[in-house]
């Protein structure tokens, strides 16, 4: 668990944010523009490879991702389709 994450106002935000679970997508191997689930640290790819993160999100029902690394990028509410 990562302990110094940001407190943010969107209601899908976990109490507690997820450390990662590896350092390349889970699906495909993937290193590059990774994506972290907040509520269980699932790492995968973003959109513009094979979208493994967001298939997890969607499908998990954990709408809450972050760039990796975790704190250098931003974080993502599908269910609310925005930024935080």
């Amino acid at each position: 668990m990562i302990t110094d994450a940001k407190t943010f106002t969107c209601p899908h935000h976990p109490a507690d944010l997820a450390a990662p679970q590896a350092d390349e997508c889970q699906e495909c191997g993937s290193r590059v523009n990774l994506r972290m689930c907040a509520a269980c640290g699932h790492v995968g790819c973003c959109e513009s490879q094979a979208g493994h993160a967001r298939a997890h999100a969607l499908g998990g029902r954990h709408p809450i991702i972050y760039s990796v690394p975790v704190g250098r990028g931003f974080a993502w509410c599908y269910e609310e389709d925005r930024y935080l």
